[in-house]
């Protein structure tokens, strides 16, 4: 029995069920987390063959980008232990003293606010209210949908040409009018966007929405599980309800570098090289995380990226010559399509700056003593 309880208490500090998905309790350390996340990643990443499982894998990594996060974790920690101590806190039981007799009632007599009387009118009301519901939901007319309607549009455009650079990896994902707050998950079947046709009052398909793009939903409709969706100042869509999950651009952005991660690199994998020339750069990870080095000309321009694993190490020759601005970047999962890590991405960059050729430079990840470094955004490092 307090087996039992011990676990229905541990449960209820999960209320999203974030420890669960990653095969944990709350009481993991940071180490357990990352280590849980990396063994189910191999097992569930969408590349893997047999176990691969997008949606898993999506939901997991949501699980993870909030529990790897020591602030973040905190806050969800805080609330369930809140919410956990506002259900079993005291409560108030009121006694209603029972009437005698002698007070002129028989105890057997039903009266007005008795709580018997008020549970049976209750209890009608709501049977009432149920057959209500149920006659309506079966004599209304189905709304919207007509079944001869096939998805046969053509693939909903990306609002700016320069909306996403990794083309390679699938159709661009899309970002339609206003606050996004769902995204379109990868399904067997496409993300048809529809438009209401007043005329005929039917649903004529509008697109078809890529995975991973952005809608900002208003309302649902029950009757036939779509939800509308902004669209442009024309009129509103609609898209399937079971094609979208809760999630505003940030999360749709990770979601689709994680599905598009791709193989991982090995310690000392050139990710990107321009020139050559006779100049040598050592680079060493103290991390336990994954980590890529990238050296920019003063054009902002990529001349080097490195990815390093978890303590790893390397010296590159034959780089051109030149002074360089070095930034480095730890992480989870290492996106080819993104040029990003898609979890736990902290980028940041070297004051120093690097000349080559001459003695040996050294990059030393995270930072080391003597080598000062400032934070920048993880666009600013994702950037070619």
């Amino acid at each position: 029995m307090l087996l039992s309880r011990t676990r229905s208490e541990l449960t209820r500090l999960d209320p999203d069920g974030y420890y669960q998905r990653l095969g944990l309790e709350p009481t993991a350390t940071a180490a357990q987390i990352v280590a849980a996340f990396r063994g189910r990643a191999r097992v569930l990443h969408p590349d893997v063959p047999n176990t691969g499982n997008a949606g898993d894998f999506v939901a997991m990594k949501q699980a993870y980008d909030v529990l790897s996060d020591a602030e973040r974790r905190a806050a969800y920690d805080r609330k369930a232990r809140e919410a956990l101590h506002a259900a079993t806190g005291p409560r108030t039981v009121l006694v209603r003293e029972a009437v005698s007799p002698a007070d002129g009632i028989p105890n057997h007599q039903l009266r007005l606010f008795d709580p018997r009387m008020v549970l049976w009118i209750g209890l009608g009301a709501f049977l009432m209210l149920c057959v209500y519901q149920a006659a309506t939901h079966l004599l209304a007319r189905p709304r919207l949908v007509r079944d001869e309607i096939l998805p046969n549009a053509p693939t909903v455009k990306p609002l700016s040409p320069g909306a996403h650079e990794a083309m390679i990896h699938g159709v661009t994902p899309v970002r339609l009018a206003g606050t996004p707050n769902f995204y379109v998950v990868p399904a067997a079947s496409p993300a048809v966007l529809w438009r209401l046709d007043t005329e005929r009052n039917v649903l004529a398909p509008l697109g078809l929405l890529p995975p991973f793009s952005s809608v900002q939903a208003v309302r649902a409709f029950r009757q036939n599980g779509l939800l509308e969706v902004l669209v442009d100042d024309r009129g509103n869509g609609f898209v399937g309800a079971d094609h979208l999950v809760p999630g505003n651009a940030s999360a749709a952005r990770q979601a689709y570098c994680s599905y598009n991660a791709g193989p991982t690199p090995s310690n000392g994998d050139s990710l990107e090289r321009h020139g050559s020339g006779n100049a040598t750069l050592a680079m060493e990870n103290r991390a336990v995380q994954p980590a890529v080095v990238k050296l920019r000309d003063d054009s902002g321009s990529v001349v080097l990226s490195v990815f390093l694993g978890p303590g790893g190490h390397v010296a590159l020759g034959g780089l051109p010559p030149g002074s360089y601005h070095a930034e480095f970047a730890i992480g989870e999962l290492w996106s080819r399509a993104c040029n990003a890590f898609a979890a736990g991405m902290r980028a940041r960059r070297i004051d120093a700056t690097l000349s080559l050729p001459g003695t040996l430079q050294s990059v030393v990840v995270p930072d080391a003593e003597g080598q000062a470094a400032v934070d920048i955004p993880d666009e600013a490092f994702a950037r070619k």
